[in-house]
């Protein structure tokens, strides 16, 4: 379902305002204005959650809401500002983040749990969709081992140990096979699985270098800031022409999410999937760290969950490539990766 904005008067030149509404299928997001020097601090008590707000203007309120998920927020002066209680519906859990570039704190209450009218049912599972890269008449990137095979392999164990944690896991592919002959359109088919039914999407990946290079790295979607990462953006999105064009294509894309709230939510959540990944990866398996990083990857362009690509090693350097050929090093990437998809499905990303 679409998100329908309401956007509500501004009440004041300093850029505190009634919190922005907007929902969709199975939630409401409350986005509150925030002048740069401001503070906040959030405590939630039965069905309430109370956001007292420091450095902005003092506000006395009450607005009717009524969606399935939030019944209403009021609001009263308090020192130094004002304090904002929003009332919850039974069955509801919520997350936060904050936003810069204009900065906004961002509450979203979600429905948690099943329908009142089936008081046995259990909770759906979290969905998480992982993409072994590449694949049937594109084997990616070759060195001591290639790319697909390994992408396919950890991808299979990381599965295994995310369903013996009660998580249900979609594979792109199974086996060493391409959705499309057409690599605009495989991509496109993976893309696909990154919708609103499913929990979060990683893209699995082994990189090459010219030169030595080593290490896990994280990418989650947006523009590049380094050449560099564009062109290996290109390479991945099918190199030559058609990857310049795909690139170009993603690019746009992350050039419009600037202005979707929305979007800018969801790729900060995308952001923290990324860094407990990486985390959790370079403590199982030892490995350098290279880092989070933002690209125009086609694949993750349009996900409307948390989405990364993940950067497993280098398969053509002497040492990780060797590495990536062995069981056993496979198996500790697969163990990260499970434990940082589990961290981040705990830690109050996905429901709180």
């Amino acid at each position: 379902m679409r998100c329908i904005f309401a956007v509500i008067v501004c009440l004041s030149a300093l850029g505190f305002a009634q919190p922005s509404v907007g929902t969709e299928n199975g939630l409401t997001r409350l986005v509150f204005s925030l002048p740069s020097g401001a503070k906040f601090g959030l405590v939630r008590q039965g069905n309430e959650v109370s956001i007292r707000f420091q450095g902005t203007p003092p506000r006395s309120l009450r607005t009717l809401l009524n969606t399935p998920q939030v019944a209403g927020y009021r609001a009263a002066p308090s020192p130094g500002g004002s304090t904002y209680v929003v009332t919850l519906k039974t069955g509801t859990s919520y997350r936060t983040l904050e936003l810069s570039n204009p900065r906004r704190l961002v509450l979203e209450v979600r429905s948690s749990t099943a329908a009142r009218t089936r008081p046995r049912a259990k909770a759906p599972a979290p969905v998480v969709v992982l993409d072994p890269g590449h694949g049937g008449i594109d084997p990616g990137a070759i060195g001591f081992v290639q790319e697909a095979a390994v992408a396919l392999d950890v991808a299979l164990r990381t599965k295994r140990l995310l369903e013996a944690r009660g998580v249900q896991v979609v594979l792109t592919r199974a086996d060493n096979s391409h959705l499309s002959v057409s690599k605009a359109t495989d991509l496109g088919l993976r893309a696909a699985m990154a919708n609103s039914k499913r929990t979060l999407f990683v893209s699995i990946h082994a990189n090459a270098a010219e030169r030595a290079a080593q290490g896990i790295e994280v990418y989650y979607f947006g523009e590049a800031i380094d050449q560099r990462l564009l062109s290996k953006a290109i390479l991945e999105n099918g190199g030559g022409a058609l990857g310049q064009r795909l690139t170009q294509e993603a690019r746009g894309v992350a050039q419009r999410l600037m202005s979707d709230l929305l979007a800018q939510a969801n790729l900060k959540f995308s952001e923290q999937l990324a860094l407990k990944t990486l985390r959790a990866m370079v403590r199982e398996t030892g490995a350098v760290s290279r880092g989070v990083q933002t690209a125009p990857f086609y694949v993750i362009r349009n996900a409307r969950i948390p989405a990364v690509l993940v950067e497993i090693g280098f398969v053509n350097h002497p040492v990780e490539g060797k590495k990536l050929g062995t069981s056993a090093y496979r198996a500790r990437l697969a163990n990260g990766l499970a434990a940082g998809i589990i961290t981040f499905l705990n830690s109050g990303n996905v429901q709180r």
